[in-house]
C-alpha cells in the first residue's frame, strides 16, 4: 500500500536538482521505500557511496490545490 505524500521538497543530485514528493517518518523524509533523506542533515540513507542532499530549507507541505491539480 502507498503512503500519501505530504510535503514537497528539492533533491540535488549528480544530475541537477529535482522536484520530489515526501512524507515523514520520525527522523526521515521518504520518497520511495528505497530513497530516504535524514531529517537532520538531509544526507540520504540506504545506499553506499551517493552524495544526494535534500534541501531541508525546501521541504514544504502539498496544499489543497496542487492535490486537485495532480488527481488525488
Amino acid at each position: 500500500m502507498m503512503t500519501v505524500k505530504t510535503h514537497t521538497g528539492t533533491v540535488i543530485t549528480r544530475d541537477g536538482e529535482k522536484c520530489v514528493k515526501l512524507h515523514q517518518s520520525a527522523t526521515t523524509w521518504v520518497v520511495s521505500g528505497k530513497e530516504y533523506y535524514y531529517k537532520e542533515a538531509g544526507r540520504r540513507g540506504g545506499i553506499a557511496g551517493t552524495r544526494a542532499r535534500l534541501l531541508l530549507e525546501s521541504v514544504s507541505p502539498i496544499t489543497i490545490t496542487e492535490m486537485v491539480k495532480d488527481g488525488k
